[in-house]
């Protein structure tokens, strides 16, 4: 296939239960001109490859690799594409069979886009929600930079569609970000292009309760702290024209500026330890809390984390166990 003008790229790990769902929803898009590439990033489940492998479609290319995570992952199908325009698909994740038509027509007739979204539809696989189905929507048409840079993300990640120039550009999905990959990769775009969200369901992100990063506390963690690390690098570029990234690569963390949005993530998770009576990991989060900006939530996480220390902190907490079993 020489003329592609979309590309659909998926990074795959695991999850074979879910590979016909995932890759039929995009051979079955309603659009003329597209190529799946997926790679399948050295699944320890065997069964992956051998699905990915027994699909037969000229317009599918599957790329095994040994492990690399999330980012060389993307990067290797996104190396591979042919498209102008790359649409990402989240693993396990489906798409709307008229997702990649009206995204590629939105790039096609406004030239000032170079980001296209749709609304989504969070589906949770497994535990104790498993079939619960909330819909995202975000209904602001104009997408700035500060609507990245406060509060939540206005896009998933699995359900965009962007142009390849854009992306090779600014230099695509930056492996420092082993979670917030996205969000880095949005405000390195975002001043180079408007963003535009259809105002349509044509995507289901599917949260898996196994492996998925929300079932994760430390994942969690940093991915967030991550997220604060990416608006600050894209502070940086606008003062000084470059990132702490671009300066130091991997080492770019240990420039981190204080943030109160940080101060109140490492209060949260020491709470939610707490609760739980792991004074130990309340202990691992608290040794962050030195480095950070006062806020009132971080004061009471840390008079509670010191009263727990005390043997009548340590009293109370057996208690509070005790009576919860009884």
């Amino acid at each position: 296939m020489d003329n592609v003008k979309v590309s659909i790229c998926v990074a795959y790990y695991n999850r074979s239960e879910y590979v016909f769902d995932c890759v039929n929803s995009l051979l079955n898009q309603r659009y003329g001109s597209f190529e799946v590439i997926v790679v399948n990033d050295g699944s320890t489940d065997k069964r992956t490859a051998e699905i990915l492998d027994s699909i037969e479609d000229e317009r599918l290319r599957v790329i095994h690799q040994e492990n690399t995570g999330f980012v060389g992952a993307i990067r290797a199908a996104i190396n591979a594409a042919k498209g102008e325009y790359i649409a990402i698909q989240g693993a396990g994740d489906v798409s709307a069979p008229m997702r990649i038509a009206k995204q590629a027509q939105v790039l096609d007739s406004e030239n000032e886009v170079g980001i296209v979204s749709c609304l989504f539809e969070n589906v949770v696989f497994g535990g104790e929600k498993d079939g619960e189905r909330k819909k995202r929507g975000y209904n602001n048409e104009k997408i700035t930079p500060e609507d990245f840079l406060e509060g939540a993300n206005p896009l998933g990640h699995g359900e965009v569609m962007f142009r390849r120039s854009l992306y090779d550009n600014v230099g695509g999905y930056r492996s420092f970000f082993r979670f917030s990959q996205d969000l880095d990769l949005w405000l390195l775009m975002i001043d180079h292009c408007k963003v535009k969200i259809l105002q349509e369901y044509l995507y289901e992100r599917r949260m898996f309760m196994k492996d998925g990063v929300s079932t994760d506390p430390q994942k969690q963690f940093l991915q967030k702290y991550l997220a604060e690390f990416a608006r600050q690098c894209y502070r940086d570029r606008r003062k000084y024209g470059k990132d702490l990234v671009e300066q130091y690569g991997h080492h770019a963390g240990l420039f981190k500026y204080p943030n109160k949005q940080i101060s109140n993530l490492i209060a949260t998770r020491m709470i939610q330890e707490m609760n739980i009576n792991n004074v130990q990991n309340a202990s691992f989060y608290e040794r962050f809390a030195s480095s950070e900006p006062f806020t009132v939530k971080l004061l009471v996480a840390r008079v509670l984390y010191y009263i727990a220390q005390t043997p009548f902190g340590k009293k109370l907490s057996s208690s509070f166990i005790a009576l919860v079993k009884s």
